[in-house]
């Protein structure tokens, strides 16, 4: 039987628990948390080793960098000069470049970025994730079936990174805001709260489905749903009167304009 590969994860926070939810059957997982009560949970519900940093540095082939970015420099003072030419970082900090790790840790450290999203707590998110100077092909790939285990992913350049952010990163909090739209909407027309959630959020899951399993475009699909003078265009005229599409566009911009505005290169 071939040994697991040993995991580290730095921050046991959402998405740091989130990955070791999803990985801690398919590998030797290590985790350092500061907080004593969120580690003895970890500990106690995935069966990880609680350490320091540099025992977790020491003991671990790949690290998975998971702390909040206002963290970042004490964190990265911890690790500097601990992690060697042998170890893959795997950072899911957000607005971190790799190059930005690269410089602070030196050694030619093989660093991974990625980008996961708020559906890897229930094991599906979809991450971007590209490679920085020193990573090789191979790192890709152990990042990619790392972090697989959480979701889908995805391979880019990192200057898509803030891309991917826009979209996907935030994504969730869009299709939030749809959905407590949808629902006020409901409710205002006289249906009630719990009647309202049930039909709007099964509304979108079958719409989801749907594209899923037929693999036709949203356009085609929206297409299907609209009649020449219904209900469904008197929304979508709506809609269009008010540039929704415009504003979308917009909106995802300036999502991807923050995420370069706070990046650290």
């Amino acid at each position: 039987m071939s040994k697991k590969m040993t995991v580290g994860i730095i921050g046991g926070g959402n998405m740091g628990t989130a990955i070791a939810a999803g990985i801690w059957n398919a590998y030797d997982v290590y985790v350092c948390e500061k907080d004593k009560k969120r580690e003895a949970l970890l500990r106690r519900k995935y069966s990880v080793k609680t350490v320091d940093i540099a025992s977790l540095v020491k003991n671990c082939k790949v690290l998975v960098l998971a702390v909040k970015p206002q963290n970042i420099d004490e964190v990265l003072d911890l690790m500097n000069g601990r992690v060697g030419q042998d170890k893959i970082l795997i950072s899911v900090v957000a607005g971190i470049t790799s190059a930005f790790l690269e410089k602070r840790l030196g050694g030619k450290v093989r660093v991974i970025r990625a980008m996961p999203n708020l559906p890897a707590q229930i094991r599906e998110g979809i991450t971007g994730i590209s490679k920085g100077q020193h990573a090789k092909p191979h790192d890709l790939k152990v990042g990619a079936l790392i972090l697989g285990n959480i979701g889908q992913t995805v391979v880019v350049d990192e200057k898509l990174i803030n891309a991917i952010t826009a979209v996907s990163g935030s994504g969730p909090a869009y299709v939030f805001l749809f959905l407590e739209n949808l629902v006020n909407s409901a409710v205002a027309l006289g249906l009630s709260k719990d009647m309202s959630m049930k039909l709007s959020m099964q509304t979108i899951k079958g719409s989801i489905s749907l594209i899923e399993k037929t693999k036709q475009c949203p356009s085609l699909l929206r297409e299907q749903v609209t009649s020449k003078g219904g209900t469904t265009q008197a929304a979508l005229d709506v809609f269009a009167e008010h540039r929704f599409d415009k504003i979308f566009c917009s909106a995802v911009k300036a999502a991807e304009k923050r995420a370069k505005e706070l990046a650290r290169n």
